[in-house]
């Protein structure tokens, strides 16, 4: 994602469950079975939870650390969004405006500092191209984010309503739109996450994405909220979109 933001400001376009043990400290042979139906439990949970997300529209907010916070509405039937993240990017600080209509992405960029320079000045769109490369907007779809979540292991309750695991980034860095040349660069590619879950459905989820050579970790906060609301977004007009 962090490789994704870059881009766009440039314009370029433990879980875990221990045995119980008795109060002497002796393990009871008991326990070790249903540590592991409990885990099981908490997977089952968290998978439908995921699934449930995708049978609505709903608003959502993402928090990126210093790099900013996207906000915006999606279907994921129709996979039509539309998100807005205000940020400071590259050294650049602006608005990025990503519309998705029928499978087409839209993205309108306003750079504080653009100095009218089209393109950047936040009155024109740009239509990308879906068959970029991996982490490129045109192949981002920001609705399925929480897909990610389908490479959780050892998945286990925090509390009633929350669990703990980690995510393979090898297995979903598309959902979270990170390019092949970023995730090489990390350290480490499993990453422990935290999830909640309301009403048998998904409404947050966190982890630290890793530092990508200079650029520092940060904290990928992603929440789900009203449920429903209407999602009703045109295709920018012919005579707003930019020539390429």
């Amino acid at each position: 994602m962090k490789k994704l933001l870059v881009l766009v400001a440039a314009g370029v376009l433990a879980a875990g469950g221990c045995a119980g043990s008795t109060e002497g400290g002796s393990t009871t042979g008991g326990s070790a079975p249903a540590a592991a139906e409990k885990q099981k439990d908490a997977t089952a949970a968290l998978a439908a939870a995921t699934a449930e997300l995708q049978k609505d529209s709903y608003k959502t907010t993402v928090g990126l650390g210093a790099q900013g916070t996207m906000t915006g509405i999606a279907d994921p039937k129709s996979k039509n969004a539309e998100f807005v993240l205000e940020s400071t990017s590259a050294g650049a600080e602006g608005t990025t405006t990503l519309r998705v209509v029928d499978g087409v992405t839209y993205v309108k960029i306003a750079l504080k500092e653009s100095g009218g320079l089209p393109g950047f000045d936040g009155k024109k769109w740009r239509k990308l191209d879906s068959s970029g490369q991996l982490g490129t907007l045109g192949n981002f779809d920001a609705t399925q984010m929480a897909k990610s979540l389908e490479s959780a292991a050892e998945v286990a309750w925090v509390d009633d309503d929350t669990v703990k695991g980690t995510i393979d980034l090898t297995k979903s860095a598309k959902q979270l739109g990170i390019g092949t040349e970023a995730l090489g660069k990390m350290a480490t590619t499993k990453l422990p996450f935290q999830a909640d879950i309301e009403d048998g459905r998904l409404v947050a989820y966190k982890f630290t994405m890793p530092a990508v050579g200079s650029e520092p970790a940060y904290e990928f906060d992603m929440k789900y909220s009203d449920f429903g609301t209407p999602v009703d977004l045109k295709a920018p007009a012919a005579k707003d979109i930019m020539s390429s």
